[in-house]
């Protein structure tokens, strides 16, 4: 798999999930939301033209988003919500996949990819 795959990934989930509580959320969260697609996108294009700076980016990212979710008792008390409706159980699948599977994948993707390096040395 692409280096590059999960954090566009998470982009995706984070840039849906980002329409659908446009109105809910107060408006610097969906700011900040989309400073946060960009960012990921920007390092995925980065990492497709073999910048290493696109993928150390990345991983930054990928570290801040599982502790930003990790730490929001927001996304806590959403979770816990998860199957009280269609609307919230959608929101919770996609924070789960924005803010931790597709981030832990680039995580170990990366790790993979740093091992092989190291090994060719």
């Amino acid at each position: 798999m692409k280096l590059y795959i999960p954090l566009i990934g998470s982009a995706v989930s984070l840039g849906i999930g980002g329409i659908l509580l446009l109105h809910v959320v107060p408006f610097f969260i969906s700011l900040g939301t989309l400073v946060g697609i960009l960012l990921f996108l920007l390092s995925a294009f980065l990492i497709s033209k073999n910048y290493k700076v696109g993928e150390y980016l990345g991983l930054i990212l990928s570290l801040l988003a599982i502790l930003a979710s990790a730490t929001s008792s927001t996304h806590d008390n959403s979770l816990l919500k998860f199957g009280t409706s269609l609307y919230i159980s959608v929101l919770d699948i996609l924070m789960v996949l924005g803010f931790y599977i597709f981030p832990i994948l680039y995580i170990v993707l990366f790790a993979k990819k740093l091992k092989r390096s190291m090994a060719y040395k």
